[in-house]
């Protein structure tokens, strides 16, 4: 008789087989992108914003509402670089950055409208007020940040303006600076090297001139900012839950400009 037919012995010691293994944990694929390559594409796409910004800065009289405009396009622009460079040459790019599956979009969503609520107050009333103190102490003198939206905008302005900060900013930051960025660093050095690549690229591209003291506040604030988002979309494990934090984050910082102003 073979020993795969063995009958069961009557004192009970025959070995019983075990329940059949677990299937094994979803394992998000790897960046098929290295930090560099992305790096290239991205300069690349800035500069094809650039020209891209030509027309509204040619034509339109406003000053204010020409460089809001010129802005949100550049913007559109690099998104639409790094969505046709991802899909011609990584076309698995969709399943790396991640999206919620069917029938998770609104628990995603309110994740991101949660953890918004609380980014903005532990930032910019945390981290910023921390910053301001040291600044202030090293320069003697009040610290403010550089001025990020105009002050007495018309009403087309302020259209232009919310549209971009809420919609255009956040995909066209989330989708590179965590999608792209972070994982191409993270899934090649670890964690923590993702973690501060995302914040201080995310710091960079909110550089804006003026006083040492303030540009150096909104940069610092802006790092702590890419680093949060950036552990939050780790750990939700797509690119919609910390793109709406981000609209969030947004929608209170307009908020206050507008009504202080």
């Amino acid at each position: 008789m073979s020993a795969e037919h063995v009958p069961p012995r009557p004192d009970g010691l025959h070995p019983v087989p075990g329940p059949p293994p677990p299937p094994p944990a979803h394992v998000r694929p790897k960046a098929t992108w290295s930090w560099w390559e992305a790096l290239a594409v991205y300069l690349l796409a800035i500069l094809l914003g650039g020209v891209a910004t030509v027309p509204f800065l040619r034509f339109i009289d406003d000053e204010d509402l020409a460089n809001i405009a010129s802005t949100a396009a550049a913007a559109l622009v690099i998104v639409g670089v790094l969505l046709a460079w991802l899909s011609t040459a990584h076309p698995s790019w969709r399943s790396v950055v991640g999206f919620p599956r069917s029938g998770r979009w609104w628990a995603e969503v309110r994740s991101g409208i949660g953890f918004g609520l609380i980014l903005y107050p532990g930032l910019v009333f945390g981290v910023g007020l921390v910053l301001s103190a040291v600044l202030r102490a090293l320069s003697g003198e009040v610290v403010q940040a550089p001025e990020q939206v105009p002050s007495g905008l018309s009403t087309v302005g302020v259209v232009v303006t919310g549209m971009y900060a809420i919609v255009i900013a956040p995909m066209h930051e989330e989708i590179f600076f965590r999608g792209v960025l972070f994982r191409g660093v993270r899934d090649r050095y670890g964690l923590g090297a993702g973690l501060v690549a995302s914040g201080v690229g995310f710091s960079l591209i909110h550089y804006i001139d003026g006083p040492w003291q303030g540009t150096v506040l909104l940069m610092g604030v802006m790092l702590f900012n890419g680093i949060v988002l950036a552990w939050y979309y780790e750990r939700r494990g797509n690119v919609v839950s910390n793109t709406v934090a981000h609209m969030v984050f947004n929608v209170i910082g307009l908020a206050l400009i507008l009504t202080i102003d």
